[in-house]
């Protein structure tokens, strides 16, 4: 009977060192998400908190990559006696997909997994590196606010340890406990957003008030010197207007260029500002003559382009049909992509503007092709993306982000080919009658 007493009060007291555990590690990760301003900061001692409460040795901590669908190494922990630097160095350059691995099936399953020896579980990826640093023991939970998961924590051990319904059943309360941090912080984060969103927009206004201002003497101007130099011509007799024709023509159409550059000036920074207060207009579809969008961002760069000694060439665009577009948008996408490629070609290169249909007669192929010195693979990584890289100083990289909007607003694609020393091409493809009505939405404008 004695006996019996021992062995109930020893299971009373595991069963009380067990809740104990418990309660400490719940603490503890309170404690560090109330102490820390970002989760970023919290990473570290969260897993600290964790491992050191309930005994384990190894922590890790990995954020899902929501654009590329991936979960990628955050942050680590590990007590001081653990000597795994192989096993960690593995992991920091390992990517998981859905469903792959321990905390791809974490993610998947959106529930704790428990493996007593990852050395000889056939779907962990990295167990003979496990194996050779001593790591056997592991389980992992997800961080998740709802039905979204935001990342997975996971832990090693050192022993074979069987699976522990508690600790499982903890973990997976301290992961909606860490989830909802992370959406407080998305939160205070995107009233930060707006805010600094309206700043801009009133100094965008403000902006746009003062280029009006300072933007009119220099069209009044111009339309003056127009008068001017037509009242001059016609007084001169007509054996000196023979030798400045050209020089009138050229004359005039830089003044055509200044005009339009002008209203094109004002005409961005005011849909800037309308961006920015969340006022964009939806795009306006009506027919659109291919040829006559690209005729207007020849006229706009053709002397940048003789500048550089660069050729600017038009190719099959006359043939195409007539499509539904916002001509403007459109008009914005090219130009950027054009005026983007010309200062990457060197002297004697080319850009070319080509155009075709597609052998289904349903919608048409636009290519904007150079011989310049072609993208390395970071950057054409990035294309497309608010993390777009730019090589040209000042730049801010978002040219590709904008065409590509642009592009998606017509219910089109891009492309993109370049091969470093030969050049680049961009192929956007546009449907004939738009897009569905559905798929309608405002876009980010370009420079005009």
């Amino acid at each position: 009977m004695a006996e019996d007493q021992r062995a109930d009060l020893e299971a009373c007291l595991a069963q009380a060192r067990r809740s104990e555990r418990r309660l400490r590690a719940q603490y503890a990760v309170t404690r560090v998400l109330a102490e820390s301003s970002t989760l970023k900061d919290a990473g570290h001692e969260i897993l600290r908190a964790i491992g050191e409460s309930l005994d384990w040795e190894l922590g890790m901590f990995w954020a899902v990559d929501k654009q590329a669908e991936l979960l990628r190494f955050v942050d680590l922990w590990h007590a001081p006696q653990v000597e795994a630097s192989e096993f960690i160095q593995d992991s920091r350059e390992r990517i998981f997909q859905r469903g792959v691995g321990l905390i791809g099936r974490t993610w998947e399953s959106g529930t704790p997994i428990w493996i007593p020896d990852v050395t000889s579980d056939p779907h962990f990826r990295r167990a003979s590196i496990a194996a050779h640093v001593g790591l056997h023991g592991g389980f992992a939970f997800p961080v998740r606010k709802g039905e979204r998961i935001d990342g997975v924590i996971e832990f090693f051990s050192h022993q074979i340890r069987k699976p522990d319904q508690d600790i499982l059943d903890m973990v997976a309360d301290i992961g909606i406990k860490v989830g909802q941090s992370v959406d407080r912080e998305q939160t205070a984060e995107a009233l930060r957003q707006a805010e600094a969103l309206a700043d801009v927009a009133r100094l965008l206004g403000d902006i746009g008030h003062d280029i009006k201002n300072m933007l009119m003497p220099i069209m009044s101007g111009a339309a003056l010197l127009e008068e001017e130099l037509d009242e001059c011509y016609h007084r001169l007799p007509e054996s000196v207007t023979g030798n400045l024709k050209h020089s009138r023509d050229l004359t005039k159409e830089l003044l055509d260029m200044i005009r339009n550059g002008s209203r094109r000036i004002q005409d961005r920074v005011r849909e800037m500002a309308e961006s920015v207060k969340g006022l964009t207009r939806l795009p306006e579809f009506a027919p659109c003559r291919l040829a006559e969008v690209v005729a207007g961002v020849y006229a706009a760069l053709r002397i940048l382009a003789d500048q550089r000694k660069v050729a600017l060439r038009v190719d099959g665009l006359d043939t195409l049909p007539v499509i539904q577009a916002d001509e403007s948008r459109l008009f914005n996408a090219i130009y950027n992509l054009v005026n983007n490629a010309i200062p990457e070609v060197s002297p004697g290169g080319s850009v070319t503007l080509r155009g075709r249909t597609d052998q289904a007669g349903r919608s048409i192929l636009v290519s904007v092709i150079d011989t310049g010195r072609g993208m390395p693979a970071e950057v054409l990584k990035s294309l497309f993306t608010y993390s777009a890289i730019s090589r040209k100083v000042g730049g801010t990289g978002l040219g590709t982000k904008i065409v590509k909007d642009v592009v998606d607003a017509h219910g089109g694609s891009i492309t993109v080919e370049s091969e470093p020393g030969v050049g680049t091409s961009f192929h956007i493809t546009l449907p004939l009658e738009g897009p569905p009505p559905h798929s309608q939405k405002a876009s980010t404008n370009g420079p005009r």
